[in-house]
């Protein structure tokens, strides 16, 4: 499994505070976006998440991989966004 493939998805889950929401705004269902979020707890191997029937909570573990998911994505960004500013990134 490819880790890095599922940090959106866990990233899109911890910021709209659901699976469902994350799986509509990703036009996935919500058992694709459950399965990827324990694949990568499993790949991990730590709880990120909580689930309960009407609310998730992201674990002490959950937490500190959001943290460091979301300043890695900030970086990339930047670097994006110094190389457009050279003339030397195109988006695919």
């Amino acid at each position: 499994m490819d880790i890095y493939a599922n940090i959106p998805l866990f990233v899109s889950v911890v910021e709209l505070g659901s699976f469902s929401e994350a799986a509509r705004r990703l036009g996935i269902n919500k058992s694709a976006v459950s399965k990827r979020i324990s694949a990568l707890e499993q790949a991990l191997g730590v709880k990120l998440i909580q689930r309960t029937t009407r609310r998730l909570h992201l674990t002490d573990a959950g937490r500190q991989y959001y943290e460091y998911v979301h300043q890695a994505a900030a970086l990339m960004l930047q670097a994006q966004d110094a190389l457009a500013s050279r003339g030397q990134f195109r988006a695919a």
